[in-house]
């Protein structure tokens, strides 16, 4: 079985770490900018990757992509807690990156 629950979330996190590049400065903005170039490539390999949604590690990334986006949805109008938002941002692509390239066969 194959969505793209995964491609679909990290297409929306690409889109709301870059408000959060435009919103820091200095190395929060570099860091989010770079989390944005990442976000982008993975959401198109998603797609482009036939993966088993049942999976658990599929699961567990699209969670994670899910919390990040619910985290900067709280925190993106007070930019609270950049450092946390950082670190989730991060987890949620290294689970991605791993799912996407064992779906690719990388």
């Amino acid at each position: 079985m194959s969505d793209h629950a995964l491609a679909e979330g990290l297409a929306g996190l690409a889109s709301r770490v870059e408000n959060l590049v435009h919103l820091t400065e200095g190395d929060d903005s570099r860091t989010f900018q770079q989390q944005e170039d990442r976000l982008t490539k993975l959401a198109l390999a998603a797609i482009a990757a036939e993966m088993d949604a049942t999976n658990a590690a599929y699961k567990g990334a699209v969670r994670q992509v899910q919390g990040a986006i619910d985290t900067i949805g709280a925190a993106d109008r007070k930019i609270q807690n950049v450092a946390k938002v950082i670190r989730l941002v991060a987890k949620a692509l290294d689970a991605a990156e791993k799912v996407v390239e064992k779906a690719a066969g990388v």
